[in-house]
């Protein structure tokens, strides 16, 4: 009985294992990038985001915003490149400031034609530091999230 169990158990995975072996698999990539203060230029009532105004201590402008955006934009769009991958299929992301810094990043001419998606949530930091996540619409279908 433990003989003909055996011989069951190794028919079947060589049988599984020359299915999945036939099956063609394309690369994707799962990332997380912290972004570093990635703030707008306008300072938010309830947030302590007033360094990161044109009045602030750091001078945060809209050339220096915009600057910032297309740098990330093109490091994002390089990660998978060498393995020829266009993009990360998953993107997590730290040190944001609000959903319309990501939607700013996802619409820069480096990532619009990967067509991502958001997912994010205002956090309850006092200054307005957030998290979000981007993923490309083409690999994954939105049904909901929840804080």
């Amino acid at each position: 009985m433990i003989q003909k169990f055996k011989i069951l158990t190794i028919s079947i995975l060589t049988i599984f294992s020359l299915s999945v072996c036939s099956q063609k698999y394309k690369a994707g990539v799962v990332a997380f990038y912290n972004i570093e203060n990635l703030f707008d230029t306008i300072k938010t009532p309830g947030i302590y985001d007033e360094e990161f105004t044109p009045a602030g201590s750091k001078k945060w402008n809209s050339e220096r915003y915009w600057k910032k955006i297309d740098n990330n934009a093109w490091v994002i769009s390089q990660i998978g490149k060498s393995d020829n991958v266009p993009g990360p299929a998953i993107l997590g992301l730290c040190e944001i400031e609000n959903r319309s810094v990501i939607e700013d990043l996802i619409n820069s001419p480096h990532l619009k034609p990967l067509d991502y998606g958001i997912v994010h949530y205002d956090s309850p930091d006092k200054r307005g530091v957030d998290v979000g996540l981007i993923y490309q619409k083409r690999y994954f279908t939105f049904t909901g999230t929840r804080s």
